[in-house]
Parts: structure tokens; C-alpha cells; sequence
């Protein structure tokens, strides 16, 4: 790890220490957490579906474990979570595609990593140990972000809903790989976030995707 990283990481732990929520959390293996946790209520869109509430402070310390500390424990929870999910969405049709909510290189290089692919890594893990490896398909660089904004956190549900328009685009080589999914007219392709607010930002995703052919498209997050 670099001297940068490693300042940011205690710059972090100085600014958000380990709170009482946020240790409960952790203390949790991904089954007792997938059945502790509080549900997220109602998506605000259609095109996408939230499984925890971010409402509840072990939810958003968990989130915040991930996408600020890069957690593996955290990442490893909320990979479990998703999975059991995703198990469904398996048994409805196949393939199931997964891919992360991607950033932009200015947003990774800031951070050093992209905290949905730290959590399709745990999906993954899971997967190769299921019955259902056979279908689900990883792929990490279909889904581009092409433009850079500022962070959505800062701003207003107006501010949120303008700034989420035309920022994806979708790589030509990997849709070029993916062409023999054709065969399959029942695949569906799952687009993983971390946590959704006003859903702008997947919603945007899914629809850049379904424009690019892959119709079935539809978004996945741990929290709303």
C-alpha cells in the first residue's frame, strides 16, 4: 500500500472511528446479516430494486465501510447478501450477467478502487462454491462511465436527477464477447451498486445498457 493510501486510510479512521453500529455490523457473519438487517421499502424507480435500508445506521456504516475504508469484511457481507438474491433471479433465467456500477478514472484514482467490484468480488466467491455457477457470468468493463461528476452526496434530489443523464457508455469489445448470449433470449443482466438514493445514476446505467441491445436490464443495490 502507498504512502498516500495509507494516510488516507488514518485520515479516515481519525474522521469516522468505529462506532457501536458499525462494530455490530462487522461482528456479523453474511447470514445473520441478511436476516437482521431492515429491508429497503419501495424502489423510487422502476428499474432497479434495493435490498437493505440505508436508513438504519448499521446499514449506512456498512456502506460506508466499503466504499471509504475498503472493508473486505463489510464487502464480504454485502456480497453475501446479493447473492442470495441473485440466486433467484438465476432459478427465473439464464444467464444472469453481473457487472458493477462503474467509476470514472478521475473517482479511482482519487479512491483506489471501485467498491462495486469489491463486492461482485465476494459474489463471485460465493458463486464458484454454489450449484449456480454454471449461471451467473462476471464481467467488469461492458459498462463504462464516461463522464465525471461531482459526488451526488452533495447535492439536492433536483441536483441528483440532472447530473445523472449521459454519463455511461458501453464497450463495443465486451459486447462483441458477450454476442453469444444471443442464444440465450432468457439472460438477464444485473447492474450492481452499492447504495441507491434517488436512483438516477443506475437508473441511467440500465437505460444505456437496454439501448445498447441488452433489453433485459435492471439494477441491483445493498441499500437504498
Amino acid at each position: 500500500m502507498s504512502i498516500i493510501k495509507i494516510l488516507y486510510s488514518t485520515v479516515l479512521d481519525a474522521l469516522f472511528p468505529i462506532s457501536k453500529a458499525e462494530m455490530e455490523v462487522l461482528g456479523m457473519d453474511g447470514d445473520r446479516a441478511f436476516h437482521t438487517l431492515p429491508r429497503a421499502k419501495r424502489s423510487p424507480i422502476r428499474e432497479a430494486c434495493s435490498i437493505f435500508s440505508y436508513k438504519d445506521e448499521r446499514v449506512w456504516r456498512l456502506i460506508w465501510g466499503i466504499k471509504y475504508k475498503r472493508s473486505l469484511i463489510a464487502a464480504r457481507i454485502a456480497g453475501f447478501a446479493l447473492f442470495q438474491t441473485l440466486s433467484m433471479y438465476v432459478r427465473a433465467a439464464f444467464p444472469v450477467i453481473i457487472i458493477p456500477m462503474p467509476i470514472t478514472v478521475k473517482r479511482r484514482r482519487e479512491r483506489g478502487f471501485n467498491q462495486c467490484e469489491l463486492i461482485i468480488d465476494e459474489i463471485e466467491k460465493l458463486a464458484a462454491k454454489s450449484d449456480i455457477a454454471d449461471g451467473l457470468i462476471f464481467t467488469r468493463d461492458l459498462l463504462l462511465r464516461s463522464r465525471h461528476k461531482s459526488r451526488q452526496t452533495l447535492k439536492d434530489r433536483e441536483e441528483r436527477l440532472e447530473s445523472a443523464h449521459d454519463i455511461f457508455e458501453v464497450s463495443k469489445n465486451a459486447a462483441e464477447k458477450l454476442k453469444v448470449l444471443q442464444n440465450f433470449p432468457n439472460h438477464l443482466l444485473i447492474v450492481i451498486d452499492d447504495v441507491v438514493t434517488t436512483g438516477s445514476t443506475i437508473r441511467d446505467a440500465v437505460n444505456t445498457l437496454r439501448k445498447a441491445g441488452f433489453e433485459k436490464t435492471f439494477g441491483l443495490s445493498v441499500a437504498h
